[in-house]
């Protein structure tokens, strides 16, 4: 049975970090670095954003509303502190899914940007990794809410499952 629960913990040095890893991920531990940037935005090109420095993790989603609003049996997102982000072009549409949590995507052409929140006194941007312009730079390294599976997706990685989320 996959662990549950806050996965996780505050570095000092970098800030919120999976827990157990010990340093920041992109793509791989071995890999962080501290000047990174990555780029993104939607579809039709209205909205495009920025963000650096270290992504705090990356991972499927499970969840249901994840799948709503990407349209995709599971969604796959790479995470940042909202102080990481910088929206270069256009504006996104919020759309509040639950109280303090925000699906962010484009008015014109209805691409899926962004969950957003709050968690342990950070605010969170979590981009789908598809709206990336290097996607590949960000495998996933978890599955959260994944006791919402949908029955019919069978996986046969070995990345770990989280029954929940954490938040």
């Amino acid at each position: 049975m996959p662990p549950s629960g806050p996965r996780f913990q505050y570095n000092a040095a970098s800030g919120l970090l999976p827990k157990g890893v010990g340093q920041p991920v992109r793509g791989s531990i071995e890999t962080a670095k501290e000047a990174d940037m990555i780029t993104g935005g939607c579809l039709c090109g209205a909205i495009r954003y920025e963000a650096s420095g270290v992504a705090l993790g990356s991972g499927y989603c499970h969840c249901r509303s994840c799948r709503h609003h990407t349209g995709a049996p599971v969604a796959a997102f790479v995470v940042f502190s909202a102080e990481q982000v910088r929206w270069t072009s256009g504006k996104r549409a919020r759309f509040e899914s639950s109280p303090g949590k925000f699906r962010a995507f484009c008015s014109t052409c209805g691409t899926s940007l962004t969950w957003e929140g709050h968690h342990d006194g950070t605010d969170l941007i979590e981009f789908h990794i598809s709206t990336l312009d290097d996607p590949d730079a960000f495998p996933p390294n978890e599955h959260t809410h994944y006791r919402e599976k949908i029955a019919w997706l069978h996986l046969s990685d070995e990345l770990t499952r989280y029954e929940s989320g954490m938040y």
